[in-house]
């Protein structure tokens, strides 16, 4: 798009009057559109639901009931009574754990559609599509951006997820980005991605490859000073359900040293969750970088860098050897089973999905959505997808002939848990965990009657059978409906971000 200086000029004063609204919906966004924080955490009993427990020694209980009690669940079992708990009637339905989404960069849910996955050359442009919308973006669109991308993930009956936060350019636009997510009631990890340095803006022509040196570059004091902020002023309190993770810009293809400097000062500022990509280099590194040796994992084996707080994402060419090393550390795989499909186009660098593999060798694996820019936001399209995934590679075939439904739900409850450094907290209905919890109803025609729960989820289930979600004991969604969301409000609102930011990252030439 080429434009002169006099249209840019307009498009950038009807980008000041859009902004305007943005800052209104910004200041404004609690009234109407955010579920009510405040709601009573008091007793809750659901009565009569079959419940898939994902829970290895209780597994599948039909007609049981559940006792919530500060957040937690206080019991399970026949006929129990709690004077003065709220009821609900389960019966005819299915009680299931809140599932967890262990990779989305939850910011791009506000250009959603902008590109689409399944028209693959038009989504080549990925990351010049994100390298000229980061920039177009102001605090307000990434407080949509998370306030929407959260409730949506609830509304698909996902209560845990890693944001990874990778659009955020400057210290105003994470805050913004942080106070969204955190403002949607959902739980988990903001994962904010140290290095981001895009210095260019809309109306700049700038050199493709300048662009794509500063999308992620080496962590300045600048960004350490956002991490700080991030942690005093959003996640100060350790017992809230969202948490800080960081994303260390020092990854494969980075000099040990740097990432051993980089990671030492994330552990030394009590971040529980280092959070990564992870692909395996076209060409070997020199020694002395990760990446030296097959994905870079036993170069961070061997410097002593791993532990029980290592979180990678993708991980596609993982060797046997190096799903050993990550699970003798406890380090933890999330794979994006849905978009990693055209993956294997690229196979020499990374190939099938790695989960079922993951999994088999004792490592806690997960899955995700990733990019959600481009994908369903029903969560359950992509546990699907994570099973159908393993047929991509003989390994995967064997294993998956050997599984049961409840193995794949897994990935996305017990497993997926676990694998986000939550298995303690939540991702089963077990006595003493989180009261996260889905309640699907059951009677839509296309749902089966037959099977094991586990099944009938499985194959069956979908966004629109979810009547209720809890988090931590809290209703986030009842009767179908998300409580306190004006969805018609905030889709407005997304609408004029977009028609903001979209023409502005349009005048933005790569040369």
């Amino acid at each position: 798009m080429k434009m002169t200086r006099k249209s840019f000029l307009r498009l950038t004063a009807a980008a000041a009057a859009s902004t305007a609204f943005g800052k209104q919906a910004f200041a404004q966004s609690s009234v109407g559109s955010v579920p009510d924080g405040s709601a009573s955490n008091g007793p809750l009993l659901i009565r009569g639901a079959d419940l898939l427990t994902m829970d290895p020694e209780l597994k599948e209980i039909e007609g049981a009931d559940v006792l919530v009690e500060n957040g937690k669940i206080a019991a399970v079992g026949k006929g129990l009574a709690r004077e003065g708990a709220e009821v609900i009637d389960g019966g005819g339905m299915i009680l299931m754990p809140g599932m967890s989404d262990g990779h989305r960069h939850v910011w791009q849910i506000i250009d959603a559609g902008r590109l689409a996955k399944t028209a693959p050359s038009g989504y080549a442009g990925y990351q010049e599509w994100k390298m000229r919308t980061i920039v177009s973006m102001t605090p307000e669109d990434h407080y949509l951006g998370g306030l929407v991308g959260g409730l949506l993930a609830i509304d698909s009956g996902v209560t845990s997820i890693i944001d990874y936060a990778h659009g955020q350019i400057n210290e105003e636009n994470a805050l913004a980005a942080a106070r969204g997510i955190k403002d949607s009631g959902i739980s988990g990890w903001f994962a904010f991605q140290m290095g981001v340095s895009s210095s260019y803006r809309p109306g700049d022509t700038v050199p493709l490859a300048d662009a794509h040196a500063q999308r992620i570059a080496e962590t300045t004091e600048v960004h350490w000073s956002i991490a700080e902020r991030l942690q005093k002023e959003i996640f100060s309190d350790n017992a809230a359900v969202m948490q800080l993770s960081l994303a260390p810009s020092s990854v494969n293809g980075s000099l040990l040293s740097e990432i051993e400097t980089e990671w030492s000062r994330i552990r030394a500022m009590g971040v529980k969750l280092i959070s990564s990509h992870l692909h395996k280099t076209a060409e070997p590194m020199p020694e002395g970088y990760m990446g030296y040796r097959d994905s870079g994992i036993p170069d961070l084996h061997k410097a002593g860098l791993l532990g029980p707080d290592y979180h990678c994402t993708h991980a596609n060419k993982l060797t046997a050897e190096e799903l050993e090393m990550l699970r003798d550390s406890g380090g933890m795989v999330c794979a994006t089973a849905m978009g990693e499909f055209p993956y294997m186009a690229a196979e020499a660098i990374r190939g099938p999905s790695v989960h079922a593999r993951a999994r088999a060798a004792g490592v806690a694996a997960g899955i995700g959505v990733d990019v959600n820019l481009v994908l369903t936001q029903d969560y359950f399209e992509h546990i699907r997808a994570a099973f159908w995934s393993h047929y991509l590679e003989p390994a995967g075939v064997d294993i998956a002939k050997q599984y049961k439904s409840e193995d794949v739900l897994d990935f996305a409850t017990a497993l997926g848990a676990k694998s986000m450094r939550l298995g303690d907290e939540t991702g089963s209905i077990t006595v003493g965990k989180r009261a996260d919890l889905v309640l699907l109803r059951t009677d839509r025609m296309g749902f089966a009657m037959q099977g094991t729960l586990a099944d009938r989820v499985l194959n069956y289930a979908s966004r629109e059978d979810i009547d209720s979600v809890w988090i931590s004991g809290q209703a986030k969604k009842r009767n179908g409906k998300m409580i306190g969301v004006d969805w018609p409000e905030l889709k407005a609102q997304v609408a004029a971000a977009q028609a903001r930011f979209g023409p502005l990252a349009d005048t933005i030439t790569f040369t």
